[in-house]
């Protein structure tokens, strides 16, 4: 015990000197000081924009693949600041960086107001947390002039007139001017003037400070409330009574510069919820916007340098903008929308983040295709339909990127699917990642109470349960979401039960890729002769013989490929791997997804009768068939499942099985 307890020490210890290692380093110092340091790094003196998107672009990117570009989207890049929490909305990222960017380059758009719309749960409040945790990491420090009320750049002590001068020296621009406290208190303090009564500004005292948002350190928040109680000091601060006797009437000591406006000098205003507040509040972003200037009433102007973030619902932003008393907002705002994620594999990532931050990682097992699932559930309502693809679920999968034998048949510009999704409006409206995380989290404890292991199945359940505790969906909303979930065609259930029959399937065959390839091989040899119409050698007797008719045939009609159709196939699929040889790429039975499901099928189709005997008839006890059982739940536990989602698995398709006889 005395050695557990001195470990323990020593670990605390060594902890606590990391820790404070970790602190930011204090400075201070003159003006003239902080002019050096601006020198040898410019990026210290940077507008609020620029130093978002600095913090932003620190963190790098990576290339998104050329197929998920659209019109005007050529430069996406995935940003890593963004991609350990937000899924599949690169679109909106890129939208967002953009304005960063604008704004960095001191254009008039990066003075805008910038508005996130989308539905709940869509991930806006997530890209706004994101970036006021940022700008508390962010690694280039910060300076201001010490005990200014607004923390404000220290280069606002250069004169007008000799700013020129001095952004050339130093490399940067200047803009704004003192507060009125600071310009009050230096110009007033004896100290800073020298016998002929020069002010003596490079002596101003200049300190480092940190972004906090506890602290209210540069970044701000300001949430509606009733409007009949809600004031406008919350944003721009108020008189203080208790010093307007002492000093007078507009005397900038009077005043409490305290509002979220002025905290969030340097750095950033989250408006939560922007519309739902009284539109009188809005009037003072106008010249904040703008001009960059708080107009308080009897007080001097004050230049504010702030990101003003905001975010609303779609709902609330079409009745804002068909009112035309609210142009001169409309005029200076910058909408971005954000829509539900439409990807299953982004989607999924977004619940798998959240249950590995929940007392539930580690605990109960998931299942293989039990978030999938979940995701695709999710996707399906937020999907529209299109007319060059009416059938959502394969539309869920073109998004996602998976095989479809449509794809090769009769190909599909993915772009052009996302571009006719975006023109009515797809992703703005569904069923939000909260509403199937609740589902989740029902299931997920339900399973630790029980064996410790949810499904799919599992989860389907809990989704159409949880319509009964949520408030919202129409009659009509909720007919639809049930139907895309358990409908016998087309839905989330019926999704599953191919998937489960294939992993089954899978399972039952040795060495099944081995076969699949044997086969595919197989198939090849005599399809390539057939299309160059010349005989293949038969390696033991060494005649020549006829391509095997039967054999492709036996293939093709799992697919439903007709006699007529048989040889535009082969030709298609000759095309097909010369294309991909002249790429380079690897061709093997997994790159034609027609083929490659119609080799499945006829893998299946031979095996159906030894999985059925295997799974119907629960009274067979033999040793071969005990055996052949065991061996596939092994091979299901190889691929992820444990014994309790193996045996689950098993018994779910051969209650299908039983129910087809």
């Amino acid at each position: 015990m005395a050695s557990e307890h001195k470990d323990f020490s020593n670990s605390l210890d060594s902890l606590i000197r990391e820790s404070r290692g970790e602190e930011e380093s204090r400075w201070e110092g003159t003006m003239k000081d902080y002019m050096s340091l601006v020198h040898e790094n410019p990026r210290i003196a940077q507008t609020a924009p620029a130093r978002i998107y600095d913090m932003i672009m620190q963190k790098g990117s990576e290339p998104v693949p050329e197929h998920q570009k659209l019109p005007h989207y050529e430069d996406m890049v995935r940003y890593h600041f963004f991609s350990e929490e937000i899924f599949g909305i690169e679109e909106v990222l890129h939208d967002l960086v953009r304005f960063f960017r604008a704004g960095a380059n001191r254009t008039e758009t990066g003075k805008r107001i910038l508005i996130l719309v989308g539905p709940v749960s869509s991930g806006k409040s997530t890209i706004a947390t994101l970036l006021r945790r940022g700008l508390e990491q962010y690694e280039t420090p910060l300076y201001t002039i010490k005990d200014c009320p607004v923390h404000e750049e220290p280069l606002h002590l250069i004169p007008r007139s000799q700013r020129p001068q001095f952004e050339e020296l130093l490399g940067v621009k200047i803009e704004g001017d003192l507060c009125p406290v600071c310009k009050h208190r230096l110009t007033t303090d004896e100290h800073y003037y020298d016998h002929d009564g020069n002010f003596k500004w490079e002596d101003a005292p200049v300190e480092r400070i940190q972004f906090s948002e506890r602290g209210r350190v540069g970044i701000g928040t300001f949430q509606p409330s009733d409007p009949k109680n809600q004031d406008i000091s919350e944003l721009i601060g108020h008189v203080d009574l208790g010093q307007i006797t002492r000093f007078g009437e507009g005397h900038p000591y009077g005043y409490k510069f305290d509002g979220e406006l002025q905290i969030a000098n340097r750095g950033l205003i989250e408006y939560i919820e922007i519309l739902k507040c009284d539109i009188k509040f809005h009037y003072v972003l106008i010249t904040v916007a703008q001009e960059q200037l708080i107009k308080a009433p009897g007080f001097p102007q004050m230049y504010i340098d702030t990101v003003i973030l905001s975010h609303t619902n779609e709902t609330e932003f079409e009745k804002f903008k068909t009112n035309n008393e609210n142009e001169a907002l409309h005029d200076r705002m910058y909408p971005i929308y954000v829509p539900y994620n439409l990807r299953m594999r982004d989607e999924s990532a977004i619940y798998r983040k959240l249950i590995d931050r929940s007392e539930f990682a580690g605990k109960v097992h998931i299942a293989p295709l039990t978030l999938e699932m979940a995701a695709l559930f999710g996707v399906l309502t937020r999907l529209v339909e299109t007319p060059n693809c009416p059938d959502i679920l394969k539309k869920a999968k073109y998004y996602n990127g998976e095989a479809i034998m449509e794809k090769e048949k009769d190909p599909l510009d993915p772009r052009k699917l996302w571009l006719e999704g975006k023109e009515k409006g797809e992703g703005m409206t569904g069923i939000s990642p909260r509403f199937v995380m609740n589902a989740l989290n029902i299931a997920l404890g339900s399973a630790e109470a029980g064996e410790g292991c949810v499904n799919p199945v599992d989860v389907i359940r809990a989704l159409n349960h949880q319509f009964e505790h949520h408030i919202g969906f129409s009659d009509e909303e909720r007919a639809r979401y049930q139907s895309l979930l358990m409908a016998e065609k087309g839905s989330v259930l019926s999704e599953f039960r191919d998937r489960a029959r294939k992993e089954v399937n899978k399972a039952f065959l040795h060495a099944y890729e081995d076969q699949a390839q044997a086969l595919f091989e197989n198939y090849m040899r005599n399809a390539t002769a057939y299309c160059m119409k010349r005989k293949l050698v038969d390696p033991v007797t060494h005649e020549e013989t006829e391509p095997d008719e039967r054999l492709m045939r036996s293939i093709e009609e799992t697919i439903g490929i007709s006699e007529g159709a048989k040889s535009e196939f082969r030709q298609g699929l000759f095309v097909f791997k010369s294309d991909a040889m002249d790429r380079e790429e690897e061709f093997d039975f997994k790159s034609y997804a027609p083929l490659q499901e119609a080799i499945e099928k006829k893998l299946v189709a031979d095996l159906k009768n030894v999985v059925s005997l295997t799974l119907v008839d629960k009274s067979r006890r033999d040793p071969e068939t005990l055996e052949r059982k065991n061996d596939a739940l092994q091979k299901l536990r190889e691929k992820g499942y444990c014994p309790v989602c193996a045996q689950a698995l098993m018994d779910f398709v051969g209650e299908m099985l039983r129910k087809e006889e």
